[in-house]
């Protein structure tokens, strides 16, 4: 096979729409050289990039698109601020195993009790790949975005 030059590689990238790897080409390949990396290793780095970069763009996109008031994770929730929430029972709706039995949550309470703060944290929470299966939309009346469902308010 002919030596290829760096702008027909990033063309070929560019064709395949795979823009982490064309982004960070040289520095992804110098790592790949430098930990000595088999072809087989070294193509599987440079997927790992692309689908990670994917991944942060597609969460990114969807929390505008939710226009959530800021961004959550459950690992930061406070659960001894709220001592009448159960972790366990907060973790359990974070697999969000509810979604593929086709069940509906919603989050009652009065202010400040963190309705909010786990309905953002949950998407975040969920195992990869089956984050494209939650909707999350704000709700008519209040703040709170509620799991798949519009106008209702907390």
């Amino acid at each position: 096979m002919a030596a290829i030059d760096h702008e027909t590689l990033v063309a070929m990238l560019d064709r395949l729409k795979l823009t982490a790897i064309r982004d960070q080409l040289d520095s992804l390949l110098d790592e790949a050289a430098r930990s000595k990396m088999t072809l087989r290793e070294a193509l599987a780095f440079l997927i790992e990039r692309e689908i990670a970069r994917r991944d942060e763009r597609r969460i990114s996109m969807a929390s505008k698109i939710a226009q959530f008031p800021f961004v959550r994770e459950l690992s930061g929730f406070e659960f001894d601020a709220q001592p009448s929430l159960d972790p366990g029972q907060i973790r359990e709706l974070a697999t969000c195993r509810w979604i593929a039995h086709g069940d509906t949550t919603l989050l009652l309470g009065p202010p400040g009790t963190g309705k909010t703060q786990v309905s953002i944290a949950t998407p975040g929470s969920m195992p990869r790949g089956s984050r494209s299966s939650i909707r999350l939309r704000r709700s008519d009346r209040g703040s709170d975005p509620v799991p798949g469902m519009t106008g209702t308010g907390s």
